[in-house]
Protein backbone atom coordinates (compact mmCIF):
# COMPACT_ATOMS: atom_id res chain seq x y z
CA UNK A 1 0.00 0.00 0.00
CA UNK A 2 1.49 3.11 -1.05
CA UNK A 3 2.08 5.94 1.54
CA UNK A 4 -1.26 8.31 0.33
CA UNK A 5 -3.31 4.86 0.55
CA UNK A 6 -1.92 4.60 4.43
CA UNK A 7 -3.08 8.56 5.13
CA UNK A 8 -6.33 7.98 3.06
CA UNK A 9 -7.15 4.97 5.07
CA UNK A 10 -6.26 6.14 8.39
CA UNK A 11 -8.23 9.85 7.88
CA UNK A 12 -11.39 8.14 6.07
CA UNK A 13 -13.07 7.85 9.11
CA UNK A 14 -12.78 11.98 10.29
CA UNK A 15 -13.64 12.66 6.59
CA UNK A 16 -16.95 10.15 6.23
CA UNK A 17 -18.97 9.16 9.37
CA UNK A 18 -19.50 5.85 9.56
CA UNK A 19 -23.24 5.07 8.76
CA UNK A 20 -25.66 4.83 11.83
CA UNK A 21 -27.71 1.49 11.74
CA UNK A 22 -31.06 2.08 10.29
CA UNK A 23 -34.10 1.35 12.61
CA UNK A 24 -37.80 0.73 11.59
CA UNK A 25 -40.06 2.78 13.66
CA UNK A 26 -43.00 1.73 14.58
CA UNK A 27 -44.81 4.94 14.97
CA UNK A 28 -46.41 6.73 11.89
CA UNK A 29 -46.68 10.61 12.35
CA UNK A 30 -50.08 11.88 11.71
CA UNK A 31 -51.05 15.67 11.02
CA UNK A 32 -51.54 17.48 13.57
CA UNK A 33 -52.78 20.77 12.41
CA UNK A 34 -52.59 24.07 14.63
CA UNK A 35 -55.52 24.93 16.89
CA UNK A 36 -56.71 27.50 14.78
CA UNK A 37 -58.00 25.43 11.81
CA UNK A 38 -60.44 23.36 14.23
CA UNK A 39 -61.68 26.99 14.97
CA UNK A 40 -62.00 27.89 11.59
CA UNK A 41 -63.66 24.60 10.35
CA UNK A 42 -66.35 25.19 13.55
CA UNK A 43 -67.15 28.72 12.80
CA UNK A 44 -68.08 27.84 9.03
CA UNK A 45 -69.95 24.96 9.77
CA UNK A 46 -67.69 22.39 8.01
CA UNK A 47 -65.47 19.49 9.21
CA UNK A 48 -61.48 20.05 9.18
CA UNK A 49 -59.73 17.19 6.91
CA UNK A 50 -56.45 15.81 6.98
CA UNK A 51 -54.29 14.06 4.92
CA UNK A 52 -50.76 13.47 4.56
CA UNK A 53 -50.05 16.81 3.16
CA UNK A 54 -52.23 19.03 5.10
CA UNK A 55 -55.61 20.14 6.05
CA UNK A 56 -58.19 22.21 4.70
CA UNK A 57 -61.77 22.88 5.70
CA UNK A 58 -65.06 21.47 3.83
CA UNK A 59 -68.33 22.34 4.12
CA UNK A 60 -71.62 21.07 2.68
CA UNK A 61 -75.04 22.77 2.17
CA UNK A 62 -77.97 21.05 0.18
CA UNK A 63 -80.71 23.14 -1.43
CA UNK A 64 -84.01 20.77 -1.45
CA UNK A 65 -86.45 20.62 -4.06
CA UNK A 66 -88.98 23.39 -3.12
CA UNK A 67 -85.96 26.04 -3.03
CA UNK A 68 -86.28 28.79 -5.39
CA UNK A 69 -84.17 31.12 -7.12
CA UNK A 70 -85.92 34.24 -7.22
CA UNK A 71 -88.73 33.80 -9.55
CA UNK A 72 -87.30 29.96 -10.45
CA UNK A 73 -88.28 27.37 -8.67
CA UNK A 74 -85.38 24.70 -8.61
CA UNK A 75 -87.84 21.68 -9.18
CA UNK A 76 -88.80 23.23 -12.34
CA UNK A 77 -85.23 23.43 -14.16
CA UNK A 78 -83.92 20.49 -12.31
CA UNK A 79 -87.10 18.84 -14.79
CA UNK A 80 -84.58 19.79 -17.60
CA UNK A 81 -82.44 16.36 -17.74
CA UNK A 82 -80.72 16.96 -20.79
CA UNK A 83 -79.14 20.64 -21.93
CA UNK A 84 -78.73 21.02 -25.21
CA UNK A 85 -74.94 22.19 -25.93
CA UNK A 86 -75.77 24.05 -29.15
CA UNK A 87 -77.59 26.76 -25.98
CA UNK A 88 -74.11 27.70 -25.03
CA UNK A 89 -72.02 28.28 -28.39
CA UNK A 90 -71.88 30.81 -31.06
CA UNK A 91 -72.09 28.44 -33.60
CA UNK A 92 -74.80 25.27 -33.69
CA UNK A 93 -73.10 22.44 -31.91
CA UNK A 94 -75.12 19.13 -32.28
CA UNK A 95 -75.42 16.95 -29.17
CA UNK A 96 -77.03 17.34 -25.68
CA UNK A 97 -75.39 16.67 -22.09
CA UNK A 98 -76.75 14.92 -18.69
CA UNK A 99 -77.29 17.40 -16.02
CA UNK A 100 -76.59 14.10 -13.66
CA UNK A 101 -72.83 14.86 -15.05
CA UNK A 102 -72.36 18.23 -14.64
CA UNK A 103 -70.21 19.80 -12.17
CA UNK A 104 -70.56 23.68 -11.43
CA UNK A 105 -67.31 25.49 -10.00
CA UNK A 106 -66.71 28.33 -9.10
CA UNK A 107 -63.22 29.88 -6.96
CA UNK A 108 -62.67 33.11 -4.81
CA UNK A 109 -58.70 33.62 -5.11
CA UNK A 110 -56.16 36.07 -3.28
CA UNK A 111 -56.20 38.10 -6.39
CA UNK A 112 -57.02 38.53 -9.99
CA UNK A 113 -53.74 36.92 -11.84
CA UNK A 114 -49.95 36.67 -12.05
CA UNK A 115 -48.46 33.42 -10.53
CA UNK A 116 -49.03 34.51 -6.55
CA UNK A 117 -52.89 34.16 -7.40
CA UNK A 118 -54.24 31.58 -5.11
CA UNK A 119 -57.31 29.70 -4.74
CA UNK A 120 -58.28 29.38 -1.39
CA UNK A 121 -61.76 28.67 -1.69
CA UNK A 122 -63.10 26.31 -4.06
CA UNK A 123 -66.90 25.27 -4.63
CA UNK A 124 -68.47 23.07 -6.81
CA UNK A 125 -71.83 22.05 -7.06
CA UNK A 126 -73.95 19.12 -8.52
CA UNK A 127 -77.61 17.72 -8.59
CA UNK A 128 -78.25 15.67 -5.93
CA UNK A 129 -81.17 13.12 -5.51
CA UNK A 130 -83.17 15.56 -3.31
CA UNK A 131 -81.75 18.67 -4.86
CA UNK A 132 -78.39 20.40 -5.23
CA UNK A 133 -75.55 20.24 -3.41
CA UNK A 134 -72.41 22.89 -2.85
CA UNK A 135 -69.43 21.27 -1.33
CA UNK A 136 -66.58 24.21 -0.50
CA UNK A 137 -63.05 23.49 0.23
CA UNK A 138 -61.09 26.07 1.78
CA UNK A 139 -57.38 26.08 2.74
CA UNK A 140 -56.69 27.47 6.40
CA UNK A 141 -52.64 28.48 4.98
CA UNK A 142 -50.81 28.83 1.90
CA UNK A 143 -49.07 25.32 3.38
CA UNK A 144 -52.49 23.56 2.80
CA UNK A 145 -52.89 24.35 -0.84
CA UNK A 146 -51.87 20.91 -1.91
CA UNK A 147 -54.30 18.97 0.24
CA UNK A 148 -57.09 20.86 -1.26
CA UNK A 149 -56.09 20.58 -4.45
CA UNK A 150 -55.74 16.96 -4.01
CA UNK A 151 -58.75 16.06 -3.25
CA UNK A 152 -60.48 18.29 -5.51
CA UNK A 153 -58.94 16.91 -8.04
CA UNK A 154 -60.74 13.88 -7.75
CA UNK A 155 -63.85 15.26 -8.60
CA UNK A 156 -62.96 16.13 -11.80
CA UNK A 157 -63.16 12.58 -14.41
CA UNK A 158 -62.94 12.31 -18.37
CA UNK A 159 -66.82 11.72 -18.21
CA UNK A 160 -67.84 15.41 -16.87
CA UNK A 161 -68.83 18.49 -18.06
CA UNK A 162 -67.55 21.75 -15.76
CA UNK A 163 -69.67 24.74 -16.12
CA UNK A 164 -68.41 27.79 -14.87
CA UNK A 165 -69.05 31.47 -15.40
CA UNK A 166 -65.72 32.95 -17.21
CA UNK A 167 -63.77 30.04 -16.05
CA UNK A 168 -62.39 29.17 -19.37
CA UNK A 169 -60.60 32.10 -18.96
CA UNK A 170 -59.50 32.22 -15.17
CA UNK A 171 -61.13 29.37 -12.96
CA UNK A 172 -59.82 26.49 -14.79
CA UNK A 173 -56.51 27.48 -15.65
CA UNK A 174 -55.81 28.98 -12.62
CA UNK A 175 -56.80 25.53 -11.12
CA UNK A 176 -54.42 23.59 -13.46
CA UNK A 177 -51.66 26.13 -13.17
CA UNK A 178 -51.57 25.45 -9.33
CA UNK A 179 -52.20 22.05 -9.80
CA UNK A 180 -48.69 21.80 -12.01
CA UNK A 181 -47.15 24.00 -8.67
CA UNK A 182 -47.95 21.40 -6.21
CA UNK A 183 -47.30 18.80 -8.44
CA UNK A 184 -51.08 17.19 -7.96
CA UNK A 185 -51.71 17.04 -11.95
CA UNK A 186 -50.73 18.54 -15.05
CA UNK A 187 -54.35 18.89 -16.76
CA UNK A 188 -58.14 18.77 -15.54
CA UNK A 189 -60.09 16.38 -17.52
CA UNK A 190 -63.52 17.11 -18.15
CA UNK A 191 -65.29 15.87 -21.18
CA UNK A 192 -66.92 19.52 -22.02
CA UNK A 193 -66.13 22.91 -20.75
CA UNK A 194 -69.81 24.89 -20.51
CA UNK A 195 -68.76 29.05 -19.69
CA UNK A 196 -72.04 30.61 -19.79
CA UNK A 197 -70.45 34.00 -19.62
CA UNK A 198 -70.31 34.38 -23.40
CA UNK A 199 -73.54 32.94 -23.79
CA UNK A 200 -75.50 35.17 -21.84
CA UNK A 201 -73.52 38.04 -23.42
CA UNK A 202 -74.77 37.04 -26.73
CA UNK A 203 -78.64 36.88 -25.02
CA UNK A 204 -78.76 39.58 -22.56
CA UNK A 205 -76.18 42.54 -23.44
CA UNK A 206 -78.06 44.45 -25.81
CA UNK A 207 -80.66 44.91 -22.88
CA UNK A 208 -78.83 44.64 -19.68
CA UNK A 209 -74.92 45.42 -20.41
CA UNK A 210 -73.98 44.85 -17.69
CA UNK A 211 -73.63 41.01 -17.65
CA UNK A 212 -72.03 40.35 -14.18
CA UNK A 213 -73.53 37.36 -12.30
CA UNK A 214 -74.98 39.48 -9.99
CA UNK A 215 -77.25 41.40 -12.33
CA UNK A 216 -77.80 38.60 -13.90
CA UNK A 217 -79.39 37.52 -10.67
CA UNK A 218 -81.29 40.69 -10.47
CA UNK A 219 -82.35 41.53 -14.00
CA UNK A 220 -83.41 38.11 -15.02
CA UNK A 221 -84.59 35.91 -11.73
CA UNK A 222 -85.21 39.08 -9.64
CA UNK A 223 -83.22 37.80 -6.91
CA UNK A 224 -81.44 40.45 -4.72
CA UNK A 225 -79.00 38.96 -2.20
CA UNK A 226 -78.81 40.27 1.15
CA UNK A 227 -75.55 42.48 2.12
CA UNK A 228 -73.21 40.21 -0.13
CA UNK A 229 -69.79 40.63 0.15
CA UNK A 230 -68.56 42.35 -3.42
CA UNK A 231 -65.92 40.14 -5.10
CA UNK A 232 -63.33 42.85 -4.93
CA UNK A 233 -63.26 42.44 -1.52
CA UNK A 234 -62.93 38.56 -1.28
CA UNK A 235 -59.40 38.87 -1.06
CA UNK A 236 -58.88 40.96 2.37
CA UNK A 237 -61.51 39.06 3.97
CA UNK A 238 -58.88 35.80 3.50
CA UNK A 239 -55.84 38.28 4.49
CA UNK A 240 -57.74 39.14 7.73
CA UNK A 241 -57.62 35.39 8.69
CA UNK A 242 -53.99 34.56 7.81
CA UNK A 243 -52.81 37.84 10.10
CA UNK A 244 -55.23 38.65 12.87
CA UNK A 245 -57.24 34.70 12.55
CA UNK A 246 -60.49 36.69 11.99
CA UNK A 247 -63.60 35.25 10.54
CA UNK A 248 -65.79 38.25 10.92
CA UNK A 249 -66.69 38.25 7.22
CA UNK A 250 -65.86 34.74 6.30
CA UNK A 251 -69.18 33.45 6.42
CA UNK A 252 -70.37 36.13 4.09
CA UNK A 253 -67.39 35.10 1.49
CA UNK A 254 -68.48 31.22 1.53
CA UNK A 255 -72.43 32.06 0.80
CA UNK A 256 -71.17 34.73 -2.03
CA UNK A 257 -69.03 31.69 -3.52
CA UNK A 258 -72.45 29.07 -2.84
CA UNK A 259 -75.06 32.04 -4.25
CA UNK A 260 -72.55 31.77 -7.42
CA UNK A 261 -72.70 28.11 -7.92
CA UNK A 262 -75.92 27.88 -7.46
CA UNK A 263 -76.89 30.62 -9.81
CA UNK A 264 -75.01 28.93 -12.22
CA UNK A 265 -77.00 25.77 -12.18
CA UNK A 266 -80.40 28.24 -12.79
CA UNK A 267 -78.81 30.28 -15.67
CA UNK A 268 -77.90 27.36 -17.37
CA UNK A 269 -81.16 25.68 -17.02
CA UNK A 270 -82.71 28.84 -18.15
CA UNK A 271 -80.19 28.99 -21.42
CA UNK A 272 -81.49 25.48 -21.94
CA UNK A 273 -85.32 26.12 -21.81
CA UNK A 274 -84.60 29.59 -24.12
CA UNK A 275 -82.94 26.92 -26.69
CA UNK A 276 -85.77 24.01 -26.56
CA UNK A 277 -88.42 25.94 -26.75
CA UNK A 278 -86.92 28.30 -29.60
CA UNK A 279 -87.25 31.52 -27.35
CA UNK A 280 -90.89 30.62 -26.04
CA UNK A 281 -89.02 31.61 -22.54
CA UNK A 282 -88.33 35.15 -23.62
CA UNK A 283 -90.65 38.19 -22.87
CA UNK A 284 -87.96 40.96 -23.30
CA UNK A 285 -87.61 42.25 -27.39
CA UNK A 286 -84.19 42.89 -26.95
CA UNK A 287 -83.55 39.72 -26.00
CA UNK A 288 -85.58 38.02 -28.54
CA UNK A 289 -84.10 39.98 -31.03
CA UNK A 290 -80.96 38.80 -29.57
CA UNK A 291 -81.86 35.29 -30.36
CA UNK A 292 -83.09 36.18 -33.67
CA UNK A 293 -79.45 37.27 -34.15
CA UNK A 294 -77.68 34.00 -32.97
CA UNK A 295 -80.09 31.83 -35.62
CA UNK A 296 -79.07 34.26 -38.12
CA UNK A 297 -75.32 33.55 -37.81
CA UNK A 298 -76.04 29.62 -38.33
CA UNK A 299 -77.87 30.26 -41.09
CA UNK A 300 -81.16 29.30 -39.33
CA UNK A 301 -83.94 31.72 -41.47
CA UNK A 302 -86.95 29.99 -40.80
CA UNK A 303 -86.46 30.61 -36.64
CA UNK A 304 -84.92 33.86 -37.18
CA UNK A 305 -88.17 35.50 -39.26
CA UNK A 306 -90.86 33.50 -36.91
CA UNK A 307 -88.52 35.41 -34.11
CA UNK A 308 -89.05 38.46 -36.22
CA UNK A 309 -93.00 38.26 -36.54
CA UNK A 310 -93.40 37.85 -33.04
CA UNK A 311 -91.82 41.17 -32.23
CA UNK A 312 -92.87 42.93 -35.27
CA UNK A 313 -96.97 43.38 -33.68
CA UNK A 314 -98.68 45.96 -32.90
CA UNK A 315 -98.63 45.00 -29.53
CA UNK A 316 -95.28 45.69 -29.03
CA UNK A 317 -93.48 49.08 -29.07
CA UNK A 318 -92.02 50.46 -32.53
CA UNK A 319 -89.01 48.54 -33.12
CA UNK A 320 -85.63 50.09 -33.35
CA UNK A 321 -83.70 51.09 -36.77
CA UNK A 322 -80.89 48.55 -36.26
CA UNK A 323 -83.66 45.44 -35.64
CA UNK A 324 -85.37 46.92 -38.63
CA UNK A 325 -82.19 47.05 -40.97
CA UNK A 326 -80.88 43.48 -39.65
CA UNK A 327 -83.84 41.57 -40.55
CA UNK A 328 -84.79 43.72 -43.73
CA UNK A 329 -81.23 41.91 -44.65
CA UNK A 330 -82.20 39.16 -43.44
CA UNK A 331 -85.03 38.76 -45.76
CA UNK A 332 -83.13 40.00 -48.60
CA UNK A 333 -80.63 37.16 -48.33
CA UNK A 334 -83.61 34.50 -48.39
CA UNK A 335 -85.76 36.44 -51.08
CA UNK A 336 -88.29 37.47 -49.16
CA UNK A 337 -88.19 40.82 -51.29
CA UNK A 338 -91.57 42.14 -50.36
CA UNK A 339 -90.55 42.01 -46.57
CA UNK A 340 -87.23 43.26 -47.01
CA UNK A 341 -88.88 46.45 -48.58
CA UNK A 342 -91.34 46.77 -46.30
CA UNK A 343 -88.91 47.15 -43.39
CA UNK A 344 -86.44 49.43 -45.47
CA UNK A 345 -89.70 51.74 -46.51
CA UNK A 346 -89.99 51.61 -42.27
CA UNK A 347 -86.60 53.18 -42.00
CA UNK A 348 -87.54 56.26 -44.36
CA UNK A 349 -87.21 59.66 -42.51
CA UNK A 350 -85.62 57.92 -39.40
CA UNK A 351 -82.01 59.40 -39.02
CA UNK A 352 -78.60 57.70 -38.52
CA UNK A 353 -76.97 55.13 -40.43
CA UNK A 354 -79.92 52.30 -41.04
CA UNK A 355 -81.92 55.34 -43.01
CA UNK A 356 -78.61 55.62 -45.36
CA UNK A 357 -78.52 51.84 -45.84
CA UNK A 358 -82.41 51.27 -46.47
CA UNK A 359 -82.26 54.69 -49.20
CA UNK A 360 -79.14 52.57 -50.83
CA UNK A 361 -80.87 49.04 -50.84
CA UNK A 362 -84.44 50.52 -52.55
CA UNK A 363 -82.49 52.09 -54.62
CA UNK A 364 -80.77 49.18 -56.11
CA UNK A 365 -83.89 47.21 -55.77
CA UNK A 366 -85.78 49.90 -57.95
CA UNK A 367 -83.16 49.84 -60.88
CA UNK A 368 -82.71 46.04 -60.67
CA UNK A 369 -85.19 43.56 -59.40
CA UNK A 370 -88.22 45.97 -59.99
CA UNK A 371 -87.32 48.75 -62.82
CA UNK A 372 -88.93 52.01 -61.29
CA UNK A 373 -85.86 54.07 -62.64
CA UNK A 374 -87.52 57.14 -60.82
CA UNK A 375 -87.61 55.41 -57.66
CA UNK A 376 -84.74 54.63 -57.86
CA UNK A 377 -82.98 58.05 -58.22
CA UNK A 378 -85.02 59.36 -55.49
CA UNK A 379 -83.71 56.77 -52.98
CA UNK A 380 -80.31 57.66 -54.22
CA UNK A 381 -80.86 61.03 -53.62
CA UNK A 382 -82.14 60.69 -50.16
CA UNK A 383 -78.96 58.39 -49.23
CA UNK A 384 -76.49 60.66 -50.49
CA UNK A 385 -78.44 63.81 -48.25
CA UNK A 386 -78.46 61.56 -45.26
CA UNK A 387 -75.36 59.44 -45.57
CA UNK A 388 -72.97 59.63 -42.45
CA UNK A 389 -69.86 58.24 -44.14
CA UNK A 390 -66.67 60.06 -45.83
CA UNK A 391 -65.86 60.30 -49.11
CA UNK A 392 -65.86 57.02 -50.77
CA UNK A 393 -69.13 55.99 -49.97
CA UNK A 394 -70.06 59.53 -51.50
CA UNK A 395 -68.01 58.77 -54.83
CA UNK A 396 -69.92 55.65 -55.15
CA UNK A 397 -73.46 57.46 -54.64
CA UNK A 398 -72.36 59.99 -57.08
CA UNK A 399 -71.80 56.82 -59.55
CA UNK A 400 -74.69 55.58 -59.36
CA UNK A 401 -76.96 59.28 -59.66
CA UNK A 402 -75.20 59.51 -62.82
CA UNK A 403 -76.05 56.08 -64.33
CA UNK A 404 -79.84 56.48 -62.99
CA UNK A 405 -79.78 59.86 -64.63
CA UNK A 406 -78.04 58.65 -68.29
CA UNK A 407 -81.07 55.58 -67.85
CA UNK A 408 -83.50 58.67 -67.09
CA UNK A 409 -82.57 60.32 -70.10
CA UNK A 410 -81.60 57.90 -72.85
Amino acid sequence: MSDLSRKLDRFSKHLVGEAAPQQKSSITKVYQPPERYERMAKHLGGQLIRTPTGAFCEVVRNYSLAYRHGNAAFDEFRALKRWPLSAYSADETPGDAPTSSMLFVDTETTGLGGTGAVAFLVGVGRVARNGFEVRQYVIPDYSDEAAMLETLDGSFTEDQIVVSYNGLAFDLPLLRDRMIVNRVSREIPVAYHIDLLHAVRRLFRRRLGDCSLTNIEREVFEFYRNDDIPGYLVPSVYFDWLSDESLTDMEGVLEHNRLDIVSLFFLGGLLASVFQSDGEALTEIDDIHSLARLYGRRRQFKRTAELFHRIDSDDNAPLSPDVLLYHAYNFKRHGDWDEAVRLWQQLDGQSGREEYWAHLELAKYFEHRRPDLQAALRHAEAAQEVSPYGESHQKRLRARLIRLRRKLNS
